[in-house]
């Protein structure tokens, strides 16, 4: 069998190319932002006292929503699916009437909402366990996804 040096040069070249050069350019372009449990928040929730400088947002239906999400108002937020809350009295009757409709979820869950260098960007409440979150940090803008997934209840029969 004859080898190519050539053609076999071509093939290592670019695969080193792929994997020096591309890879890690797709790993610097880090927009994903993560949620963390706060029992911190949860007590701030409890007591009434959340952070007021945020900025509040509900999805879902008006008088049960699946989400609530606090965002530091230095980000954009991308707020086709939310609606925005006054802080006061409303805040936590939106956050007391979170829909519980998924049957392995029995308990609501407050997150801090993380950027991608790690610091706090807003926060989160929802008897979902957790959503995805994009943040563009450059830009100053976030994405916060809807949790609920229909195609996730199956109490057909």
């Amino acid at each position: 069998m004859k080898i190519n040096l050539v053609h076999l040069g071509l093939q290592i070249i670019a695969s080193l190319v792929l994997v020096f050069f591309f890879i890690p350019m797709g790993c610097g372009f880090n927009t994903a932002g993560y949620m963390k449990h706060s029992s911190e928040l949860m007590e701030q929730y409890r007591e009434m006292q959340l952070p007021q400088q945020l900025s509040y947002f509900y999805c879902g239906r008006e008088n049960m929503p699946y989400a609530v999400v606090g965002i530091d108002p230095a980000y954009a937020f991308e707020t086709k699916i939310w609606f925005p809350i006054e802080f006061g009295p409303e805040l936590y009757r939106k956050i007391d009437h979170l829909s519980n409709l998924e049957r392995s979820q029995n308990r609501m869950y407050a997150r801090t909402i993380i950027g991608p260098t790690g610091q706090a960007i807003g926060v989160w409440f929802s008897f979902y366990y957790s959503t995805g979150v994009i943040v563009d940090d450059e830009n100053h803008r976030i994405q916060v996804f809807n949790p609920y997934k229909p195609e996730s209840r199956r109490d057909f029969f």
